[in-house]
């Protein structure tokens, strides 16, 4: 849609309309009057790498179709300094074209609604009045909702239909979710980077060690911060969701556990990264900034012994609710293999959240794929069966690694390996093929790395806001904890897992107060942690499963119990384990029991439900 407005030439800035560039003026009662639909206006301000925006791109070209059908049109706001140069591309690539595009290079329009996130939705009557100011939906990819469920409310679309129909509008505001609208640097804000934090010397350090594994060319960060000008271009949305502790991404408490790869800021660097953003994030001498690290290219272990690859690619759509995909992939193997290192490569990681792998050697995964179209079956939570066994996974931020010397996991022979891939749509189609590469033992194998299931029952009311569930589990034998994998669905708020050692010492194993699906993942131990047989294993959680809660995915909320859906539920941490002797009868009888998939009735402890 392109037109043609020539307003007051008060304050002339240049915009641009859907590839045309208007003269319109910034001084006048509305700046937005211009834009203004002949019955109502919808205006949503976009930010081209804002990934939260971005994911929004299907609902809002269906909505700007459906405005221009009945009188009125989407307005598309680009406020962010350095986004004008490529507005028009990006609304090309996202099949925006039925938009009208703006590029609020002196941020007129941004002043003028009191925009502050992108995406920020606004619905303005035919004299500029705004009817709604709040976000698009509660989509998952903002911090409203976590990904994985649709969307439950669509205020945005609510609110323009009614305007277009001159009924009222029952939302009239929500709280808008996004990545900061940035502000362009301005001569008193020069003045007073003089004595500041700058790029060169305080905020690179903290980015290569803590930002550019993910946040690079090819990884799953949607903004590169790389380089002084890809960081100072995010600099506010840097410092909002670090002072937020939403980035880097580590959900342990300190103090519950002691791990290796740890991804947190300290209260000196947040406070250095918000300084240096309201500054103006200056750059310092960039001569003297430290040279970001370097990552391998292919296989970052070297080249594997066996290289497992989708047989297909999967077609990821560009919206809907967040994708479980397993595949199965046949390992081939004729006879028992000692593996002692897996890396998983997603083929796409615009789109790949995150990749764990289960061993099946029954068959079960095949069936199950059997028995759907397309390439793999969906399964959320786990594969749809209890596996034989783990093979890690990949999570972003996390590298492969070698186990210690003489452990290993056992990979029998005839096995499949089930690849989970959780997939997340990004606006726009998309494909990947993910592979997994898988390094075996040469040197003896003196310990193999086995997996104990705390599994706590689940029966939570509807409207519960805070149901507590857990369990407790003796060891049987003398064993010792290499890692542990906390895992819950939607409603879960907080889990933790402690030991009580014989003589009545307390070991606190792990702790998560802010539960975020988005987020699980493999804790690694920097020392083993003994747990002598008699020690207590205790798994506690809590889950909220009110309409208060905003990750809540059923409208209204139901009762939810155990299962393997997105609306249902789990509670279970996994701890990976060696033991101290691998043949006494106790090591050996839960050996048997992962194998086997069935749970002999001498393990009822691990699912009795604590006081």
């Amino acid at each position: 849609m392109v037109r043609n407005h020539f307003v007051g030439m008060i304050g002339v800035s240049a915009l641009l309309l859907g590839g045309t560039v208007l003269a319109t003026a910034t001084r006048q009662a509305s700046p937005l009057a211009a834009y203004l639909g002949k019955k109502a206006t919808a205006v949503v301000f976009i930010g081209v790498a804002c990934p939260i925006a971005n994911r929004h791109a299907p609902e809002l070209a269906v909505l700007a179709r459906t405005a221009k059908a009945h009188g009125g049109q989407l307005v598309l706001v680009y406020s962010n300094p350095g986004d004008q140069a490529t507005a028009r591309a990006h609304a090309k690539k996202y099949g925006l074209s039925d938009a009208v595009i703006v590029c609020d290079g002196d941020q007129a329009l941004k002043t003028a609604l009191g925009a502050s996130v992108t995406p920020h939705a606004f619905v303005l009557d035919t004299r500029g009045k705004v009817l709604y100011n709040g976000r698009i939906s509660d989509d998952g990819a903002g911090q409203a909702k976590p990904r994985g469920t649709a969307p439950l409310h669509h205020e945005l679309s609510d609110a323009l239909g009614a305007a277009l129909d001159g009924k009222p509008i029952k939302v009239a505001k929500t709280e808008a979710v996004g990545c900061v609208i940035e502000l362009p640097l301005t001569p008193a804000e020069r003045g007073k980077s003089a004595g500041s934090p700058n790029y060169a010397e305080h905020i690179a350090p903290i980015l290569n060690d803590n930002c550019i594994s993910c946040h690079r060319d090819g990884e799953i960060g949607p903004m590169k911060l790389d380089s002084y000008a890809s960081a100072k271009a995010f600099a506010a949305n840097i410092a909002q969701v670090s002072e937020k502790r939403v980035m880097p991404p580590w959900k342990p408490v300190e103090g519950h556990g002691d791990f290796t790869g740890v991804r947190k800021l300290t209260d000196a660097q947040i406070q250095l990264v918000s300084l240096w953003a309201k500054s103006g994030a200056p750059a310092g001498n960039l001569a003297k900034a430290p040279t970001p690290p370097k990552f391998a290219k292919g296989w970052t272990l070297g080249e594997p012994d066996l290289i497992l690859k989708m047989p297909q690619s999967y077609q990821v759509a560009p919206s809907g609710a967040d994708v479980y995909r397993c595949f199965v992939l046949p390992t081939g193997v004729t006879e028992d293999k000692e593996v002692v290192a897996v890396e998983y490569r997603a083929g796409n990681k615009a789109v790949v959240h995150h990749v764990i792998g289960y061993l099946d050697t029954q068959g079960r995964g095949r069936k199950m794929d059997e028995a759907e179209a397309g390439p793999g079956y969906t399964s959320f939570g786990s594969p749809g069966f209890l596996p034989d066994g783990e093979l890690d996974g990949w999570a972003p931020g996390k590298l492969p690694y070698f186990l210690p010397e003489g452990i290993a996991r056992p990979l029998p022979k005839g096995s499949d390996l089930v690849m989970q891939v959780h997939y997340h749509s990004n606006g726009k189609p998309e494909e990947d093929t993910t592979q997994v590469g898988i390094y075996f033992a040469k040197k003896p194998i003196t310990k193999h790395l086995g997996i104990l299931p705390l599994i706590a029952p689940l029966n939570i009311p509807a409207g519960e806001a805070s149901y507590k569930t857990g369990t407790s589990f003796p060891m049987l034998f003398d064993a010792k904890a290499i890692f542990i994998i906390p895992h819950m669905h939607l409603l879960g708020r907080e889990i933790a897992v402690e030991a009580t050692l014989p003589r009545g010492e307390k070991k606190l194993l792990i702790r998560i107060n802010d539960w975020d699906f988005n987020w699980q993942d493999s804790y690694n131990y920097k020392d083993f942690v003994a747990l002598p047989k008699g020690t207590q294993l205790t798994l506690k959680a809590r889950y909220d499963n009110s309409a208060a809660n905003p990750r809540q995915p059923n409208n209204p909320p139901q009762p939810v119990a155990w299962g393997e859906a997105t609306t249902d539920e789990m509670c279970i941490a996994f701890i990976g384990y060696i033991a101290d002797n691998e043949n006494d009868p106790m090591a050996k009888l839960f050996s048997s029991i992962r194998k086997s998939g069935q749970a002999p009735k001498t393990l009822k402890p691990l699912t009795e439900k604590t006081p």
